[in-house]
C-alpha cells in the first residue's frame, strides 16, 4: 500500500487544473490563447471564442504542443462537460482517419465506447486561412491504465479477469459491427470510478502521434497505426484482421500483471514468444498460457473470434484456479487433514471420555477458519481499495478486522478508507491501532507517512513532522518520500534552508540504492530536486536554485512546482521573458494537492492577468 494515498485521488482529478475564468482560443496559431471568460472573442487574434455556437475551450486536457497534429479541449457544452479534439494537420490520411473516427463513434452505441453526438464532426475556419476539424465527444471520468499502472503497480488475476472480460465485451460489440480497433494498449483504455472500463480513440489521430506513420516502399503510401510492443505482425505488414486485436490484447494484460511495457521484456529467439510469466508469479500458469496463445505470431495459432477466448477462459476461472491453487497449498491441505478430524471429533463428542481427545484440535482448526477468513475479507477489501470500491472495501476490511482485531494490514488499510471517506477520527483511530500491534517495519513506516499527511492536512504540522520522522527510518521508497515531505516543511513552515538541504542531499544519494524502473526514478529524484531548488531560492542563491529546478523540471515536466518556483527565480534575476513562459507552466500542470503550490498557482494567475 505505499503511496496509495498520496496518488490514489489521481483517479478523480483531470491532467491540468481547472480555472472558472479563464476561455481557451481554438486557434492554434494564436500566441495567448488564454482569454478572461467575460469576452466574445480572443483579445490576442479575434477569433470567436464561441465555437459551433455552442461550445466554449475551458482547459487542455494535456498540454498545447505545436508538434501534435491535435490539441485537446474539456469544453462547456452549455452546461455539460465534454471533450472536444481538434485536429490542426490537413493532411489527407490524417483528415481520413480523424473522420473515420468520428463516423464509427457516431454509429456505436455502447456504454465501453465514448459516445459521439450526429452533429459532434463540424470543421472550424480561422483567419479565413485554416480549417480545423473537430469532433466532440462524451467526457469519460477516469484515469488510463497506463498511467494506473504506473502509479498501482502490477494487477491480481481477479482484477485481470475482470478486466479482460470487460474488454472482450468491448471487443466483441466492435467486430460485430464489422470494426476492430488496430490500437488497443493500455493507454487506450479508461477506468472510471465505478471501475467500468472504457476503449478510445477510434483511428485517434494523437495515438499516431504518439506512434509513427509508417511508409511502404513503392508508389502507394499506406498509414499504418504501429505502437510498440502492442501491434501485431500482420499489422505492422499493412494487413489488419480482427484476430489483431487479440493480439494487442494480450500484450495489454502482460502489461498490465508485470507493470512492464512489452517493448522492455526479453523475447524468446527460438520461440519467439514474449518472456514475462516470471515477472508476474501472481497468476496461474493456465491463465498465463491463454494469454500466450493470445499473442501468437501467427494468426492461426490465435483463438479466431472472441466465443473462442470466452470458452478458454471457463477452464481458467477465477473460482476454480482459485480453489486448485489452495488445495494444493501447504495450508489448504493442513485444513482439509483438519476438518477431516473435525468431522471425526465431533462424531465422538458427545462421548465425554473422548471430549478431552478432541477439544484441542477443535479449538486449533477454529483459529485457522478465524485466520483464513480474516485474510479472504482483506484481500478481498484491499483489491476494492486498489480499485477505489470505497464502500465495498470498507464494508471486507471492517468485517476483517472484526474477525482478527489484531489485523495490522487490515487496520493500516481501513484507515486509508476512512481518510478517503473524510472520517478522520475513524482514520486516525485505526492508524494508531495499527501501530500498537506492532507491525513489520516497512507497513510501520507506511503508516506514519499516511498519519503524516492527515495531520498536515489539518495543518498540525508539529505532528505532521513527527509522523514523518518516524517514517525515515524506512531504507525504502515510503523512507526517500517521507524525507523529501519533512524537508518540504522545514523550508515552507520553520526555514530551516540548511537542514533541509542537507537531508534532501543524501535522499538523492539513496535513491541510487532503489530498485526502481526509470519513470518512477525519475519522479521521486524530481520532487527532491524541486525541494532543493526552492531551498536554495529561499536562502536568495538564485542560480543554484535555478539548476536544480530545471533538473527537477527536465526529469518530470508534468509537476506544477518547479514552474511556479522557476518564475519566481527568472523574476528575481529580471528574466521577465522566461518567467511569463514559467508562469503559464505553472498553470497548466497539476498541483498534485500541495497547498504551496496552490498558492503559488494563485500567484501566477495574477501575474498573468495583469500582463
Amino acid at each position: 500500500m505505499q503511496r496509495l494515498y498520496r496518488y490514489v485521488t489521481s483517479l478523480q482529478v483531470d491532467p491540468l487544473p481547472l480555472n472558472n475564468h479563464v476561455i481557451y482560443c481554438i486557434n492554434p496559431h494564436c500566441q495567448q490563447r488564454q482569454n478572461p471568460d467575460e469576452l466574445e472573442c480572443c483579445q490576442t487574434c479575434g477569433t470567436p471564442l464561441l465555437i459551433h455556437d455552442r461550445y466554449w475551450l475551458i482547459q487542455p486536457l494535456r498540454r498545447l504542443d505545436s508538434r501534435k497534429y491535435t490539441d485537446i479541449f474539456e469544453v462547456d457544452d452549455q452546461g455539460t462537460q465534454k471533450v472536444m479534439k481538434v485536429l490542426k494537420d490537413n493532411h489527407a490520411k490524417l483528415v481520413e482517419l480523424f473522420e473515420r473516427e468520428a463516423l464509427t463513434l457516431e454509429l456505436l452505441n455502447h456504454p465501453g465506447i465514448p459516445k459521439v453526438e450526429s452533429d459532434g464532426y463540424f470543421t472550424v475556419s480561422v483567419n479565413s486561412t485554416t480549417e480545423l476539424h473537430c469532433l466532440v465527444l462524451e467526457r469519460i471520468e477516469g484515469q488510463n491504465l497506463e498511467a494506473w499502472a504506473k502509479q498501482y503497480g502490477a494487477i491480481s488475476q481477479s482484477l485481470a479477469l475482470n478486466w479482460l472480460r470487460q474488454l472482450l465485451e468491448i471487443i466483441d460489440y466492435l467486430h460485430q459491427n464489422q470494426f476492430f480497433h488496430r490500437d488497443i494498449k493500455p493507454s487506450n483504455i479508461i477506468l472510471k470510478p465505478d471501475g467500468r472500463l472504457v476503449l478510445i480513440d477510434f483511428g485517434s489521430v494523437r495515438e499516431i502521434t504518439g506512434t509513427y506513420l509508417a511508409k511502404l516502399r513503392g508508389d502507394v503510401e499506406l498509414t499504418k497505426i504501429i505502437s510498440e510492443g502492442y501491434t501485431a505482425p500482420e499489422q505492422r505488414q499493412g494487413r489488419c484482421l480482427p484476430q489483431s486485436d487479440f493480439y494487442a490484447l494480450g500484450r495489454t494484460l502482460v502489461h498490465l500483471l508485470t507493470n512492464k511495457p512489452p517493448s522492455c521484456l526479453p523475447i524468446n529467439h527460438n520461440t519467439g514468444q514474449l518472456i514475462w510469466q516470471d515477472k508476474a508469479p501472481q497468476i496461474s500458469k493456465p491463465l498465463a498460457e491463454f494469454i500466450d496463445d493470445l499473442m501468437a505470431d501467427a494468426v492461426v495459432n490465435r483463438p479466431q473470434n472472441v466465443q473462442a477466448i470466452a470458452q478458454g477462459l471457463t477452464r481458467v476461472s477465477l473460482w476454480l484456479r482459485g480453489l486448485g491453487c489452495w488445495v494444493r497449498s501447504p495450508k489448504g491441505i493442513a485444513t482439509i487433514i483438519t476438518l477431516g478430524m473435525m468431522g471425526f471429533g465431533v462424531y465422538h463428542i458427545s462421548q465425554p471420555w473422548r471430549f478431552q481427545y478432541y477439544f484441542k484440535p477443535g479449538r486449533e482448526y477454529l483459529e485457522q477458519v478465524r485466520e483464513y477468513y480474516s485474510q479472504y475479507y482483506w484481500k478481498q477489501g484491499r483489491e476494492a481499495l486498489m480499485e477505489f470500491r470505497l464502500e465495498q472495501a470498507r464494508i471486507n476490511l471492517e468485517r476483517a478486522v472484526k474477525i482478527n482485531p489484531n489485523s495490522a494490514l487490515a487496520r493500516s488499510d481501513l484507515g486509508l478508507i476512512c481518510k478517503y471517506q473524510e472520517d478522520l477520527k475513524c482514520a486516525e483511530e485505526q492508524f494508531n491501532q495499527a501501530l500498537k500491534l506492532k507491525p513489520d517495519a516497512e507497513t510501520a513506516a507506511t503508516i506514519h507517512y499516511n498519519l503524516a499527511i492527515l495531520y498536515e492536512d489539518r495543518k498540525n504540522f508539529e505532528q505532521a513532522l513527527a509522523e514523518y520522522k518516524l517514517a525515515m527510518q524506512d531504507n525504502g521508497y515510503v523512507g526517500i518520500d517521507a524525507t523529501n515531505n519533512f524537508a518540504r516543511l522545514q523550508i515552507w513552515q520553520l526555514f530551516n534552508y540548511d537542514l533541509a538541504i542537507n537531508l534532501l542531499v543524501k535522499a538523492l544519494q539513496r535513491t541510487e540504492t532503489l530498485d526502481l524502473d526509470e519513470t518512477e526514478k525519475n519522479s521521486l529524484q524530481s520532487v527532491l530536486y524541486k525541494n532543493l531548488g526552492w531551498a536554495f531560492r529561499q536562502k536568495a542563491d538564485y542560480q543554484e536554485a535555478e539548476n536544480y529546478l530545471q533538473i527537477a523540471i527536465t526529469l518530470d515536466k508534468t509537476q506544477a512546482a518547479p514552474h511556479c518556483l522557476l518564475a519566481q527565480v527568472q523574476q528575481k534575476q529580471g528574466d521577465e521573458k522566461n518567467a511569463l513562459i514559467s508562469w503559464k507552466n505553472c498553470l497548466e500542470f497539476e498541483s498534485r494537492g500541495l497547498p504551496e503550490v496552490q498558492t503559488w498557482q494563485g500567484e501566477a494567475q495574477e501575474y498573468l492577468n495583469a500582463q
